[in-house]
């Protein structure tokens, strides 16, 4: 064995040992929690989750030893072994309920779980998980939006970069940094004073609605911060590689999806346009319901309807949206992109938009201006 065999030998010897004693602290935990679990699940209560009783803090009690147990993995950013922590945790609970037909809390553990996955970027599993937090803890949510899973501190600290200069976990401005830079350019531009709260705050009776924009944010950012990193590394010459590129699509999509969602949402409790226009609008395409919204607005009709193209191919697409970036700053411009990137987004096979791409922050700004313009135009946040 030559002595570079032999380094590499001590090195893989040395890994493999350090791995063991990692797996053995954790597998450790996992069954001292799950012994602590067991113990105390046969003391718990049948929750009613939508009239709670007691004290918020007692909702999971039968979960705190278990959960002081795995809690350190979260907050010492060894995710990956959290997830599974909780996970586990939660196939103990369910198989509980199940066997004595008794329904419990799951707030925490799901929240736990939810966090940990989106840490390690399953975004799709974290904030399913988030979701299924808000939903156990719905009881309460109801008179206090502060409960809600995504305004708790453990998942506040990831989405706005919290004790890392605002950047996420993969290095680039977090989800919620990228929200406030488009609201700041928007009252910037329109002499405004909008803040993010008041978009969290018009959200605060549709957990579904905020779940599909953090999650759209989510995406945007993981697949974006991947985009620019794999040119910093000068992966590939010339373009990036497609699978990312669609899935930032996706992540649009999502996005104009939830400001089209919300848009229905807010027309069908205002009732502000008349019977007829308002049965139309909530189930025919997006074209209609802006057009019911702003054809009485003095620029709709020359700077939006004039101007709205189907584009076929990636390259038309490509250059409407670099023809219309070029122009001032205007609501008109806002409104138009959004419908064209939403219509295309959602048919696009081929992602060959190399100005997109490269414009990527400034567009997504466009479309965050155009959901805080609708906001203001109904009067929904100040």
């Amino acid at each position: 064995m030559s002595s570079l065999d032999l380094i590499l030998w001590k090195n893989l010897r040395i890994g493999a040992i350090l791995a063991i004693d990692s797996l053995n602290s954790y597998n450790k935990t996992l069954y001292l929690g799950n012994l602590d679990l067991e113990m105390d699940l046969m003391n718990s209560k049948p929750y009613d989750h939508d009239n709670p009783k007691g004290n918020y803090n007692d909702k999971n009690a039968y979960f705190d030893r278990t959960n002081n147990l795995g809690i350190s993995f979260l907050r010492l950013g060894a995710t990956g072994f959290s997830k599974m922590y909780y996970w586990r945790m939660l196939n103990t609970i369910n198989n509980h309920e199940k066997q004595y037909q008794k329904p419990l809390n799951k707030g925490i553990v799901c929240g736990n779980l939810g966090v940990s996955a989106l840490a390690e970027g399953d975004i799709d599993g974290g904030i399913t998980y988030l979701i299924w937090a808000a939903h156990e803890d719905r009881g309460w949510v109801k008179g206090d939006p502060t409960k809600n899973s995504f305004a708790l501190p453990l998942y506040v600290q990831f989405a706005e970069g919290t004790n890392r200069e605002g950047r996420s976990q993969f290095g680039r401005p977090a989800p919620w940094v990228m929200l406030k830079t488009a609201i700041k350019k928007y009252n910037a531009d329109y002499n405004e004073n909008v803040n993010v709260a008041a978009i969290f705050e018009e959200l605060e009776g549709s957990p579904e609605h905020r779940a599909l924009l953090e999650g759209s944010l989510w995406t945007i950012h993981r697949n974006l911060c991947l985009l620019r990193e794999e040119n910093e590394r000068k992966i590939y010459r010339d373009e990036n590689n497609i699978f990312t590129r669609l899935r930032l699509f996706d992540g649009v999509i999502g996005l104009c999806r939830f400001i089209e969602l919300r848009m229905r949402y807010h027309e069908s409790v205002l009732k502000i346009l008349d019977t007829k226009t308002l049965k139309n609008v909530l189930t025919k395409p997006l074209g209609n319901l802006l057009n019911a919204l702003f054809r009485n607005e003095p620029w709709y009709q020359t700077d939006v309807k004039s101007k709205i193209r189907k584009p076929q191919t990636p390259r038309s697409f490509n250059n409407f949206v670099k023809k219309e970036m070029t122009q001032p700053n205007s609501h008109a411009r806002s409104i138009l992109l959004l419908l064209v990137i939403r219509n295309y987004s959602a048919h696009i096979c081929d992602p060959d938009t190399p100005f997109f791409f490269e414009k990527f922050e400034d567009i997504f700004n466009e479309i965050i201006a155009a959901y805080v313009y609708y906001l203001k135009f109904r009067n929904i946040a100040s």
